[in-house]
């Protein structure tokens, strides 16, 4: 693979920041980020370039990093450019493309480009307005260009939804990441005395964080409070004006950025972890969900598209519908209120865990593509 010149494109995640942090120490942000910033490192000594090349970055700039690998930071704030991300990925002359995002602006330039891309999501599309369907149409027909010879997705849902929408079967495949930690680690758990909720995520209103807000409020009114607790990045002043404007501080509390290494400890010291992502956010398979599971504490999930059907409801992870903290309310008060249910889904978590395992693992799908034994990977599948 000596020849190969690969740009990795991707909306957001700074890559020289986390290889910065990792060399000195410092956590993984998700599960699996050091991962592949190890892996890209790695990749460096097997071909003659690779860089990677990220939109959202505090600052802009183009760095060699120790390894050999580059990092190009667009140092977008705002706004997604797509014609400043096409002007990066000129500049490099790549010929190979690894496409982390769905963009359809710079797919659309992907597509005419004839560069042999491996197209590696985590993404899922709607289908609500004539928008969306605008959207999955075009987005389909670029995926299905000859260069973009392989679409990948995380997840087996959010893989079929690929198909379902156009993109020719031929070419798509799910992947995962390597799994580092199982639900055999830490055994099931009984009624817990408290009622501690968790959740840890991006913290925009999309991903449900203001209706988890009001199920608190909703079980404090009723006099069955829980202690919840938000950890994560994104709209912080958003979340904390929230709170307050309903007067939920002694109820809700957020507890900023928590290392990832400390997640799975973190959630099996909470008694509910709840997922409460709404449709009209981009789910492919939220890594928090593979964490839950492994926690063995009882994970309440909305029924976004991308969960329901993959995770099996009333048997091992119960949903509620998006957007209604009341019925998200109930669900909560319900588990905390069943040792028997609550017992039951500690332990069925296990089966959950297994049902979302997906074969390809990232690394091994990238190397396959690279060494164009595209045979070889499809079998895997």
């Amino acid at each position: 693979m000596e020849d190969l010149r690969i740009a990795i494109v991707q909306y957001a995640g700074d890559f020289r920041e986390a290889s910065r942090r990792f060399a000195n120490g410092g956590p993984e942000n998700y599960r699996a980020q050091r991962f592949t910033v190890d892996y890209v490192h790695d990749l460096a000594s097997r071909v003659s370039a690779v860089t990677t090349i990220t939109g959202f970055t505090e600052e802009k700039y183009e760095e060699t990093l120790p390894s050999g690998a580059q990092a190009v930071g667009a140092g977008f704030h705002s706004a997604f450019d797509h014609t400043e991300m096409i002007r990066a990925i000129k500049a490099f002359g790549p010929n190979r493309i690894i496409l982390r995002t769905p963009d359809r602006r710079l797919l659309r330039w992907v597509a005419k480009s004839g560069i042999p891309t491996l197209a590696l999501l985590a993404d899922s599309f709607q289908a609500k307005s004539l928008k969306d369907h605008v959207t999955r149409f075009l987005t389909s027909r670029y995926l299905n260009a000859k260069c973009i010879e392989i679409v990948a997705n995380h997840g087996k849902l959010a893989t079929e939804q690929l198909i379902e929408m156009g993109v020719d079967r031929r070419k798509v495949i799910a992947w995962d990441y390597p799994q580092f930690n199982t639900p055999d680690q830490n055994a099931p758990k009984t009624m817990p005395a408290g009622r501690t909720a968790f959740y840890v995520g991006l913290i925009v209103a999309a991903k449900g964080v203001g209706d988890l807000v009001d199920a608190a409020g909703v079980l404090k009114q009723a006099g069955r409070p829980i202690d919840l607790r938000i950890y994560g990045n994104g709209d912080v002043e958003w979340l904390k004006t929230y709170i307050a404007q309903r007067d939920l501080e002694d109820v809700v509390s957020y507890h900023g950025v928590l290392r990832n290494d400390k997640v799975i400890e973190t959630m099996n010291k909470s008694d509910v972890i709840v997922v409460p992502s709404r449709h009209d956010y981009g789910e492919g398979l939220p890594l928090t969900i593979y964490e839950a599971l492994c926690s063995r504490t009882p994970l309440i999930t909305s029924d976004h598209p991308m969960f329901k059907g993959l995770l099996r409801g009333e048997a091992d992870v119960p949903q509620f519908r998006a957007t209604d903290g009341q019925a998200l309310a109930g669900r909560i008060d319900s588990l905390l209120s069943d040792p028997e249910e609550y017992e039951r889904l500690s332990r069925n978590s296990a089966v959950a865990w297994n049902a979302i395992q997906v074969p390809t693992k990232w690394d091994r799908l990238i190397d396959d593509w690279l060494q164009r034994d595209v045979a070889a990977l499809k079998k895997s599948a």
